[in-house]
């Protein structure tokens, strides 16, 4: 049975082309405005949440004298200025307010939980009216470790109140699904995203569909 529903944001909710090279650069840009040596991220394919674990490391280990929390709300602060311009330009996934409308009317739980920030990410929902469907919303400002770690799905199961047979988390990346393992619970993956079907299928998804009106199928047969 699913009674809840955890939504990714960009390329699940909203159409949205993220420039991973301006991601880059400005996270490399933030990292050597500190202090710190971010040689490691050259030719690497490395998520956000690993960047900063590598720099909390330079800073226990003594090699790096940089307030790592400072660091962090630097990074956040410049992470969130090219969200608003990304997503100043994102649209809605066509059907996706009377999909969420359907979900609501058969009393599954939703919510939101995304790697960006909480400014951009509720701007974006709000903008295009659809923040008013969740119950609630997770960004990275509302955990200390981003996906593919847990911790952002386990927080908002608990809020559900629901245990883990009972939740999926719906996502169009192989983060996405790494961070749903990790949390022991299922996961749908929608080819909205930068991922095909066959890339989302090798990285061990339970669920592929092409749209999330599928969604609506998925709740009614588990």
């Amino acid at each position: 049975m699913v009674r809840g529903l955890i939504f990714d944001v960009d390329g699940t909710l909203v159409s949205l082309k993220v420039d991973v090279e301006t991601l880059r650069s400005t996270t490399a840009r933030e990292l050597l405005k500190m202090g710190f040596d971010a040689s490691f991220m050259d030719g690497s394919n490395l998520t956000t949440q690993d960047i900063i674990d590598r720099a909390k490391q330079q800073v226990e280990s003594g090699s790096v004298k940089a307030d790592f929390e400072s660091f962090r709300a630097g990074l956040n602060s410049a992470l969130d200025a090219i969200e608003m311009d990304w997503n100043a330009r994102a649209e809605p996934i066509p059907g996706i307010a009377d999909v969420l409308i359907r979900l609501r009317a058969a009393n599954v739980k939703l919510a939101t939980l995304t790697n960006s920030g909480r400014a951009p990410s509720d701007w974006l929902l709000r903008r295009h009216d659809l923040l008013q469907h969740f119950d609630f919303s997770l960004s990275r400002d509302d955990v200390t470790a981003l996906k593919p770690r847990p911790e952002g799905i386990i927080k908002a199961m608990a809020l559900m109140g629901l245990p883990r047979e009972d939740v999926v988390y719906v996502g169009d990346s192989v983060i996405d699904v790494r961070a749903a393992r990790a949390a022991g619970i299922r996961v749908a993956s929608v080819t909205t995203g930068r991922y095909t079907h066959e890339r989302l299928r090798d990285e061990g998804t339970d669920y592929i569909m092409g749209s999330l009106t599928e969604l609506l199928e998925l709740v009614r047969s588990c």
